[in-house]
């Protein structure tokens, strides 16, 4: 025979469930802040809302006031789809070409400091040459960190260049050094106008440093604060030593 639970046991497991006073409650959600954005559900089940929407408006008795409802819902799930789709898109590309993008910005800042330091032990003669060059490395360090999330990434260094092979006219690969140019030009069209930094290297050099700047101070704030609480002196022992000092 089972044990049959009675209500006292009942009562007990309820009130060790519940929350001490002064305990704190951890709750998986916290609020967003001004600068971000909620999270749309998934692909599946926008396009699950959206069938389930539809079947409602294809009754035939279906109230006025619903009706409208249910149209507006449908336009808002339709672009809720479109968000999702895109968003899954942008992620896909994202995760497929980061390495490739890390290689590259790696190269591409290495050059940037070389050219610098050329920069600063050079002649007047050539440092119109090697300012044009700097423009060019930051150009493409702008081009793989702002590349359009939504197109296939063109590398900087395809495997003609990386193996000095000649191209012919009927290659493939001239149709995407066109490509590759109209980004490039797009890059610098935006760099002149300021929206995008024209000393990029800095910019993110600054971004980490914030950030681990960030993470620093409040890992040290919290021993700070456990630091206030118990900082390591006792008042027996103190009593002790102004014993002894008096002796």
């Amino acid at each position: 025979m089972a044990p049959v639970r009675t209500e006292k046991s009942n009562s007990w497991r309820a009130s060790t469930l519940q929350p001490r006073a002064g305990q704190l409650i951890r709750k998986n959600t916290r609020p967003l802040s001004d600068t971000e954005t909620p999270v749309l559900p998934g692909v599946q089940k926008i396009k699950s809302a959206i069938r389930q929407t539809k079947r409602l408006l294809a009754r035939e008795k279906l109230a006025a006031d619903v009706r409208v409802t249910s149209e507006r819902k449908l336009k808002s799930l339709e672009a809720d789809l479109a968000k999702a789709e895109l968003g899954r898109k942008e992620r896909a590309l994202s995760t497929r070409y980061h390495k490739i993008k890390f290689f590259e910005r790696q190269k591409i800042v290495r050059k940037i400091i070389q050219i610098k330091r050329k920069l600063s032990e050079a002649d007047s003669s050539n440092q119109e040459v090697l300012e044009t060059e700097l423009h060019e490395r930051r150009v493409e360090l702008n081009y793989i960190t702002h590349y359009p999330k939504t197109k296939k990434y063109i590398s900087l260094f395809p495997p003609d260049v990386r193996n000095n092979l000649v191209q012919t006219s009927d290659s493939p690969s001239i149709e995407t050094d066109q490509e590759r140019d109209e980004v490039k030009k797009w890059i610098r069209d935006q760099m002149a106008a300021g929206i995008l930094p024209t000393a990029p290297e800095d910019t993110q050099r600054n971004a980490k440093q914030t950030y681990w700047g960030e993470k620093f101070q409040t890992k040290f704030k919290a021993k700070e604060v456990l630091g206030e609480m118990d900082d390591g002196k006792d008042d027996f022992f103190e009593e002790d030593e102004g014993e002894e000092e008096e002796a």
